[in-house]
């Protein structure tokens, strides 16, 4: 009797103890972080929170629309169409360009459209989507001066002025080698800049050059392209990926949004919009 009940203790103890290692494993399977999807999260708040700079004609910038002050453009346009895909609303965040990645990083924006070029330092930080447009470098200058820059080596010998945080920026600092190039967080800003002969050259994209010296008297663009090694191309940027948020499916839906817009040929005709809408 006394050997059947040490049996029974033994075969009663191995199954606690299998019991304990079941609750055990399931325990630590609830504490694993979860993975936050970022294209759900969007969804769940029904708004999709877009970082841009609105002073960067026909990108993005401030119009005065029925009397009221609205952010419109061509990344504007293609932020509505990302969210009509997504089916939720759009919220705009409007700052300095060189602030966007640090509110996208921070989790204050969820996705910045504003005239972005894709570059390997960016990379490092964010993720972007496909290219959806892309543009020429050109030179602003004083009207009259259109042949002082017939190549990028002539631009060190001038007083160039950028935006800053901007390719090309990077591309006068680092490419040139230029460490007295003069760099504004607003065009508006240099073009004063070049008109009260502060600087004597800007360098920035053809479309926002094409807008930006038709609000300014005496300015022109110069005739030779600089820079096309690093030529204005825009992507949205999205918060990189880690352990425990994934970008993944946001990245697809916007990329999908890119693809059906290339393939109803709509791109243009926003370029066009925006660039009528500067205009006026």
């Amino acid at each position: 009797m006394k050997g059947l009940k040490k049996i029974l203790g033994l075969t009663l103890a191995a199954m606690m103890t299998m019991s304990l290692v079941g609750c055990s494993s399931g325990g630590d399977k609830g504490d694993k972080t979860e993975v936050a999807d970022k294209l759900q999260q969007i969804k769940d708040a029904g708004v999709l929170v877009v970082g841009t700079s609105a002073d960067y004609a026909p990108y993005e910038f401030h119009k005065k629309v029925d009397g009221e002050d609205k952010i419109v453009g061509f990344d504007i346009t293609m932020a509505e169409e990302i969210a009509k895909d997504l089916d939720v609303k759009v919220e705009y965040k409007d700052m300095d360009f060189d602030g966007l990645l640090g509110a996208l990083d921070a989790g204050k924006v969820d996705i910045v459209l504003s005239g972005m070029t894709p570059n390997e330092e960016r990379k490092k930080s964010v993720d972007f989507s496909e290219l959806f447009y892309e543009d020429s470098n050109v030179c602003i200058v004083k009207k009259g001066k259109e042949d002082m820059v017939k190549s990028a080596d002539d631009l060190k010998n001038l007083k160039v002025g950028v935006q800053s945080g901007t390719t090309q920026a990077d591309y006068v600092t680092n490419t040139l080698g230029m460490t007295s190039a003069k760099q504004l967080k607003r065009i508006p800003d240099l073009m004063m800049d070049l008109k009260n002969g502060n600087i004597d050259v800007i360098v920035t994209g053809k479309n926002v050059a094409n807008i930006n010296i038709g609000q300014y008297d005496g300015l022109s663009i110069g005739k030779t392209t600089v820079g096309q090694e690093v030529a204005e191309s825009t992507a949205a940027a999205i918060k990189k990926s880690t352990d425990d948020f994934d970008n993944t499916s946001l990245v697809k839906s916007i990329n999908n949004t890119i693809k059906r817009l290339k393939d109803e040929k709509k791109m243009d005709g926003y370029m066009q919009d925006a660039l009528k809408l500067a205009e006026k």
